[in-house]
């Protein structure tokens, strides 16, 4: 059985339907999970729409005993990232699966994906980068630049075979995202997909998939050509499109130009596709996007009596261990914890480390002098 999976909060369940409708087209053997990040409203149930199952943060809880805790460390992309290896670690442990598929809810699979089953058969891990072509001039160097921020691969995507590799890769992953699926570019930290720069290090048995065809996005187009089939197809580089990741799509249905149009003729004289293709995915998002149910507040943004969270409030709460023993549960802290926050350190306090005492201090000491 091959699992395929995504993650997100309610404000993204549309796409993640999209993504769902997409995957039982092309890939019907697959079973489809869902978990929800974010507070389920009464009656939500995604096995109501489309997937074969639907988990909620709850499920986690086997696995992270003090969920609240670690919940509320976490804004709402953290939150979407950071439970990936928690689901996936679950499913590898499951008799009937051979492996796993993750894409992400704005994700829309296009084909088969005839070399991702193929791989995911042969490798522990399969992987996409951001792009697949280096550059030899300064016109994309600030492209790279970002990718050493963000990562190599795009995270939107990811494989992993049922065996002893992946589920190590699994074991691994999720206790570095335990504490460290952040937003903390001081620490080189980006979410979930900076550790998988070091994930070639450290197994054997990886493949990525350089093919343009997978994980096309705003921010890779200028190395693939876009073009139309006769069927009316998208053909990256003359090849049918397996998946795109409308990540950094906007709701106007357009993707974000700027530097793409002050950097490449050849990438604008194919904007028609791409405007297409965002079009069209803006107007089937259009109907689930407006039911109140999916468009508020993020759920888990909110302390218990409605009053919201600042973010500094959740870094406070992250480095202080007089706070999380205090406040157990911090969705339920209240008054009490909003006032200790205004005075809580956002940084980890250091620990003074006791000098040393020299050999000589050491006799002086010893002879009472």
């Amino acid at each position: 059985m091959i699992y395929v999976f995504t993650t997100c909060a309610l404000n993204y369940f549309p796409n993640a339907r999209i993504l769902a409708q997409s995957v039982r087209k092309h890939m019907p053997q697959a079973r489809l999970v869902f978990c929800l990040t974010d507070a389920a409203p009464d009656g939500f149930d995604a096995t109501q729409e489309g997937f074969d199952e639907s988990w909620t943060l709850e499920d986690l809880r086997p696995q992270i005993p003090d969920l609240e805790k670690w919940i509320f460390q976490h804004t709402v992309m953290e939150m979407a990232t950071a439970a990936k290896p928690f689901v996936l670690h679950a499913l590898l442990e499951r008799e009937d699966c051979d492996g796993v598929l993750f894409f992400d809810p704005d994700c829309e699979v296009h084909s088969p994906c005839t070399e991702i089953l193929q791989s995911l058969s042969e490798n522990s891990i399969t992987l996409t980068p951001h792009a697949c072509l280096p550059h030899d001039n300064d016109s994309w160097v600030f492209f790279e630049l970002n990718q050493l921020k963000v990562g190599s691969f795009n995270l939107g995507f990811f494989g992993v075979r049922n065996d002893e590799e992946g589920r190590q890769f699994a074991r691994w992953w999720r206790h570095r995202l335990r504490n460290y699926c952040l937003i903390d570019e001081p620490r080189h930290l980006f979410t979930d997909q900076k550790w998988i720069d070091l994930v070639p290090g450290y197994f054997d048995s990886v493949r990525v998939l350089r093919r343009p065809t997978y994980n096309v996005a705003r921010w890779n187009t200028f190395q693939r050509k876009l073009t139309r089939g006769e069927d009316g197809g998208v053909l990256v580089d003359g090849e049918p499109l397996d998946f795109i990741h409308f990540s950094g799509f906007l709701k106007k249905g357009s993707y974000v130009r700027g530097l793409y149009d002050a950097q490449s003729a050849e990438w604008c004289a194919e904007i028609e596709v791409l405007d297409a293709l965002s079009q069209d995915y803006a107007n089937r998002l259009a109907a689930d996007q407006a039911r109140p149910e999916l468009s508020g507040p993020w759920g888990l943004g909110l302390y218990a009596d409605g009053v919201e969270i600042p973010p500094q409030h959740r870094t406070a709460y992250r480095v202080s261990p007089d706070l999380q023993a205090a406040f157990p549960n911090p969705f339920d802290g209240g008054e009490a914890l909003r006032a200790t926050m205004k005075s809580a350190p956002t940084e980890p306090v250091p620990v003074k480390k006791k000098k040393k005492k020299s050999a000589l201090s050491r006799l002086k000491r010893k002879l009472g002098l």
